[in-house]
């Protein structure tokens, strides 16, 4: 979520920064936000037995979802989160001077934390402060972006609850939830995933993605390898220049002199550009 948050702020700094670049921008931008306002799919309309059943299924996300969930929920993860993130950055910024001197970042990473941090001291006073900045400000913007989203996730976790549950059993969900353990669960059973405990045990995920992915790699190198590379317009028939040329309404010089410069790499050439 986060970073489809920073994604949006980046469009907007764009916008302000460079209004002749963002008007080049906005047909993609507006396409991509398009295919990401429905990457999950849509969902069916309710039947008339599951429209009668809402009621009784806005009860229940009532107590398991109350109003400010999700503030909530952020408060107890992103901002801990945000705030690793940031310290980590603060204490080693290898990457940062390694950006504004041009040096390597294996040359600057023998160097230490003293002189990594009194070069950047000097190179960007602000550094810390601008992090901390940066930090409070993603988690403000989307605690902000969460909370107006919450009425639709609430709606949404109802008809979910409607199409799952029949009457009964919501109601017996409802009668549980005014019993003092089910009223502790309910309020719980949403937040529990934030707990400590459980983002600890998240921690594992990263190091099993990378160990993973040399397999990963080398598994889609073999299931596209029969497949054709893609092709520039260079590699292209007299035909095939002539049709991609009516189709985009384009003349053929354009094209060729449009062909973007591609730089060959071993990887590139034993794996097709994977």
């Amino acid at each position: 979520m986060l970073k489809n948050s920073l994604f949006a702020l980046a469009l907007a700094g764009a916008a302000i920064g460079s209004p002749l670049a963002a008007q080049e921008q906005t047909t993609t931008d507006a396409r991509m936000m398009e295919a990401m306002g429905e990457m999950f799919g849509k969902a069916q309309p309710l039947t008339a037995e599951q429209e009668a059943r809402l009621p009784e299924a806005q009860l229940v996300v009532a107590s398991i979802f109350p109003e400010g969930t999700y503030a909530k929920m952020m408060g107890d993860t992103m901002e801990p989160m945000m705030g690793s993130i940031m310290d980590a950055m603060v204490q080693m910024p290898t990457g940062e001077l390694a950006e504004l001197t041009g040096l390597p970042v294996s040359e600057l990473e023998n160097m230490g934390e003293t002189a990594i941090n009194d070069a950047m001291a000097i190179m960007d006073p602000a550094y810390q402060e601008r992090t901390r900045r940066i930090a409070e400000t993603s988690v403000k913007m989307m605690t902000d972006v969460m909370t107006e989203i919450e009425p639709g996730y609430r709606d949404g976790l109802a008809r979910a609850y409607a199409v799952r549950f029949s009457v009964a059993e919501l109601k017996e969900l409802n009668a549980f939830f005014t019993t003092p353990t089910g009223s502790h669960y309910a309020a719980e059973s949403m937040l529990i995933y934030a707990d400590p405990q459980v983002m600890s045990a998240m921690n594992e995920v990263m190091p099993a993605v990378m160990e993973m992915m040399p397999q990963m790699i080398e598994a889609i190198g073999e299931v596209t390898a029969e497949l054709a590379a893609p092709r520039q317009y260079s590699e292209l028939t007299e035909e095939e220049k002539a049709a991609l040329s009516g189709i985009l309404g384009m003349d053929q010089d354009k094209l060729a002199a449009a062909e973007p410069e591609i730089e060959e790499t071993a990887g590139n050439a034993e794996e097709g550009g994977y």
